[in-house]
């Protein structure tokens, strides 16, 4: 090993082999120095041959104090946990405690700011390229090395010989045979800490990551969480953080260059089953599960699948979604080839029935080393109950094979293998009422876990061959409360099957159940937190000191507003500049995650305005009105950009950009502004497509209309907006509806004569002129006139309350709207209704990501009650959602499907654009729309306008 010490301004250089022939060398730098100057001056020396540049190490020698206090702190935990549990005599424990005393004293650590560096990537790379602070500093350099290093609960730890192709476990298990583990060692997890980055690897035969070691790594095992006291928690980070700073280890038997520790040379296979893809699939009935079984286990937070499945007597078609880590949620449709929609040829014809429903399965706890999974689920518990079920399920996984065993209750417990149960603790559980539903869509409590129960279960068996995995199980169903048309006949419980990727979003599954059908279904997946896409974006502009002008006269104030647009940061830029402040006044309609937007600007701010400039704000504007403001310090920002800021990188601002509520505008003609031109008003237009979509209509399944919308816009002056929109059809087939809504109905008919306006070509879609004001800093306003939506016209205004980067928001809407008349111009019809709603939003912190609207007031049909919105989002920024509203309505009085509910989805349309934008394209999906619990289309929705004040759809 090589040691090269770095002061800034007397550099000795100390060459080392092994740990004797030392050679000290000089260099002289003026002031501080970038790390390509240092390097090559250090090339320059013949010091950097053969350096192995992944193992190599800058140590800021003179920044020591820290990381000694945070080493005696652990040391001293150590010693106190000795103690501990020699007091409650768990010996083993107190050994271990103080083998790693022993092991901690033995490191010798460093300050390290930056990873992993490299000379090449230094010349290349700004980013690369830190500018090295006045200080001492040690470079260690080393060949490649030819050992890992082996720390934690072992009672040999140090050196260990390095072999290629081992992965953690296998690293682990070799190191158990030339070394025991110590008392309440980590059985599951175990961690690699390399120069630059720390990965937490799991090891146990449950469950296995396929990380591999690289020479020099650092492989920890530290203590299980649950055997550590109350107050030592934080004990193994707190081990693992000090290792981030090592440089080496001195303790004797490395000092005295005793040999390494050997261990099996034997690679992991690569079909180990640890290299394999061991995620769940998909059942008959599209949620996670073996084939007509549910499992406990759960797919990847934003997973999304649709499904198809032909069981003979039934066709499903499903979509699934992994809303949360511990929540599977599950919509279908089942089609019944052998029961027609209804007995009446005029309101269905030949129609088949189509049942629709809701499953829904939770996680109760993850998998450990000793405790299955275990999950509650929950089928078709808001639809007519023709499959309802309710079940318990445990996995447990030994290496490649996945089992499961679980207890059903309703049509998953028909076998009745024993008696319920939950009947020890009342009778009403031993009888289970009838599993429909009437109208569907009710959630029926006192059905659940009732009747009688039966076991489940099976195994899933991934193969070598990683697109492959088979399923057996064992069916707690018997078909005798199936309503299919025809009879079931089961001839076995047992049902095979396998499930084959054909590529990463596609699955194909094919079954041989009740030992006498053959069954197949297949998927289309992807993953909502995971879509991305290639952007084409400006490369950022560097902030050097040769572009910075000397004042503010010299400024080109309407060029730097080019650069903004060009680097896509803000549109139509004002600049007001008081003082030692600058302030741009600015829209960002391209990127979603605004610090993007952010940093190119201030980026642009920091190249042009001269060093007298201590402070940028970034105005957001929203409808010509200030909504944000975001606070940067001009000095620490262009230091962390030319990374001159120690262990920061040049692309990390969340502590740098402070965020306020937004100033006032400067009056025009005020003298603080450098640039402010007059509004210019002009026409927009365009055409953008539509999809209608309808599933599970008595006529036929699928209802569609394809149209585009012509619409134009233009501002009047900074407050008023006229907008209008017209709907050409293109193709449709919503004139097989043969019941046009004209029956009798216990509310008036605000939805579901729907079917009367989509039988025209051309309409008027809409027609407004809406006002626009900020009231002050946290109040928002908006007045509306016109033909507002498709069925209503008339007039309405709400206001909003945000503070900024609150999680709360209250609103307040009111409207009086008239029912349009069927032919899609501009006539109207005798109903006429106030309807208007408070509104309360709070982003969740709970539950990540997550987005609760409450709607309090009267809905169109005059009925009162509370629409409930949640909405999820995931990293990708899609947008999953729900709603429903229960109303003073009874579900009898409602009619078919009990209440108003629906789902959506809203998708970024950068998300399949290689250029970056705000705009979202959404897909609803309403199971049935009736009258009760609607509400007004309303085009203009404050909260939406708003969003970057407390950021929830972009960010």
């Amino acid at each position: 090993m090589k040691r090269i010490f770095i002061s800034l301004f007397a550099v000795a250089i100390l060459a080392e082999s092994g740990a004797v022939n030392a050679e000290t060398k000089q260099i002289q730098f003026e002031g501080p120095v970038r790390l390509k100057q240092a390097l090559n001056a250090i090339e320059q020396q013949g010091l950097l041959a053969d350096v192995y540049w992944p193992a190599v190490r800058l140590v800021k020698t003179d920044e020591a104090a820290e990381l000694e206090r945070k080493k005696q702190n652990v040391l001293m935990q150590l010693a106190e946990l000795e103690a501990y549990w020699r007091g409650r005599r768990e010996n083993d424990k107190a050994d271990a405690a103080v083998m790693l005393q022993g092991q901690v004293k033995g490191w010798k650590l460093g300050k390290q700011y930056w990873g992993n560096i490299s000379i090449e990537q230094a010349r290349q790379n700004l980013a690369d390229n830190p500018l090295l602070p006045e200080g001492s500093y040690s470079l260690v350099l080393s060949e490649r090395p030819e050992n890992i290093y082996v720390y934690g609960l072992v009672s040999k730890p140090g050196k260990y010989a390095f072999h290629s192709g081992k992965t953690v476990a296998n690293w682990l298990n070799s190191v158990e045979e030339q070394s025991n583990f110590l008392d309440g060692y980590n059985k599951s997890v175990a961690s690699v800490v390399s120069v630059d980055e720390e990965l937490k690897a799991n090891w146990a035969y449950y469950k296995q990551s396929d990380i591999e070691l690289m020479p020099g790594n650092i492989l920890w095992l530290g203590f299980e969480l649950n055997q550590l006291p109350a107050g030592y928690k934080s004990l193994n980070e707190d081990i693992r953080g000090l290792l981030s700073h090592f440089v080496e280890d001195t303790s004797v038997r490395s000092a005295t260059n005793v040999p390494v520790y050997q261990v099996s040379e034997t690679p992991t296979s690569k079909w180990h089953w640890s290299r394999r893809d061991l995620s769940p699939s998909y059942n008959d009935y599209g949620s996670v599960g073996l084939l007509q079984n549910p499992t406990a286990r759960m797919m990847d937070e934003g997973a999304f699948a649709l499904s198809y499945t032909d069981m003979d007597e039934y066709r499903r078609y499903t979509v699934n979604l992994q809303l949360l880590p511990w929540l599977e949620t599950t919509a279908f449709y089942t089609e019944f080839p052998n029961r027609l929609y209804s007995n009446v040829p005029d309101f269905s014809g030949d129609n088949i029935l189509t049942d629709k429903g809701f499953d829904v399965k939770a996680r109760l706890w993850e998998e450990g080393y000793w405790l299955p999974e275990v999950s509650v689920g929950f089928r078709d518990f808001a639809g007519t109950g023709l499959f309802d079920a309710e079940y318990v399920v445990a996995n447990k996984r030994f290496g490649p094979v996945d089992v499961s065993l679980g207890l059903g209750f309703g049509r998953l417990g028909t076998h009745h293998d024993f008696t319920n149960p939950f009947c020890e603790l009342s009778d009403e559980y031993c009888q289970r009422e009838s599993s429909f539903g009437g109208n569907g869509g009710k959630v029926e409590f006192d059905r659940w876990f009732t009747g009688s129960a039966a076991v489940f279960g099976g195994l899933e068996y991934q193969t070598p061959w990683e697109p492959l995995s088979v399923k057996v199980e064992y069916d707690g169903n018997d078909y005798s409360t199936d309503r299919a048309g025809v009879p079931i006949v089961q001839d076995s419980r047992w049902n095979f099957g396998a499930n084959y990727q054909v590529s990463d979003y596609f699955d194909v599954q094919l079954s041989y159940e009740r030992g006498n059908t053959l069954m197949f279904n297949f998927s289309l997946r992807t993953n909502f937190s995971t879509l991305n896409q290639i952007k084409i974006t400006p490369d950022k502009v560097v902030p050097t000191q040769d572009k910075r002008k000397t004042s503010l006269e010299e400024v080109d104030w309407n060029g730097m507003n080019h650069t903004m647009r060009k680097q896509m940061a803000f549109s139509g830029a004002r600049f007001a500049a008081e003082e030692d402040e600058v302030t741009v006044y600015g829209y960002h309609f391209r990127y979603r995650d605004s610090e993007e937007a952010y940093d190119r600007a201030a980026r642009v701010m920091a190249a042009e305005l001269p060093d007298s400039v201590k402070t940028y704000n970034m105005v957001d504007m929203t409808l010509f009105d200030p909504n944000v403001n975001t606070r940067i310090d001009a000095g620490k920002f262009k230091d962390r950009v030319l990374n001159k800021d120690p262990g920061k990188d040049v692309d990390e601002f969340d502590d740098l950009f402070v965020r306020l509520e937004s100033p006032d505008m400067p009056p025009r003609g005020d003298d603080s502004w450098m640039l402010n031109p007059e509004n210019k008003f002009t026409n927009r237009y365009g055409l953008k497509p539509f999809l209608d979509q309808s599933f599970g209509n008595p006529e036929t399944f699928y209802t569609y209309q394809l149209g585009v919308y012509a619409f134009g816009r233009r501002w009047l002056n900074d407050n008023i907006e006229l907008f209008g929109e017209v709907g050409f059809n293109i193709a449709t087939n919503y004139d097989d509806f043969l019941f046009l809504g004209d029956g009798r109905d216990a509310l008036p008919p605000v939805r579901t004569d729907i079917r009367k306006y989509v039988q025209n070509d051309i309409w008027l879609d809409s027609a407004q002129a809406t006002y626009h004001k900020r009231l002050s800093q946290n109040w928002f306003a908006t007045a509306y006139a016109g033909y507002l939506e498709r069925m209503y016209g008339g007039l309405g205004a709400e206001v909003l309350y945000k503070p900024v980067d609150s999680r709360w928001a209250f609103g307040l809407n009111a409207n009086r709207v008239r029912k349009r008349d069927f032919e899609g111009g501009g006539g109207f019809l005798d109903y006429e209704v106030t309807t208007g709603f408070a509104s309360v939003y709070y982003q969740m912190p709970w539950l990540s990501d997550s987005l609760l609207q409450l709607d309090f007031g009267q809905f169109l049909a005059k009925d009162k009650g509370v629409q409930v919105t949640m909405q999820k989002r995931f990293d990708s920024g899609v947008v999953a959602g729900a709603y429903a509203a229960f109303t003073d309505v009874s579900s009898e009085e409602y009619g078919e499907g009990s209440f108003t509910k629906g789902f959506f989805i809203s998708i970024p349309f950068d998300l399949m654009s290689v250029r970056p934008t705000r705009e979202r394209v959404g897909f609803t999906w309403v199971p049935l729309s009736r009258n009760g619990g609607q509400q007004l289309q309303r085009r203009v929705r404050l909260y939406d306008y708003t969003d970057d004040r407390s950021p929830f759809y972009n960010r």
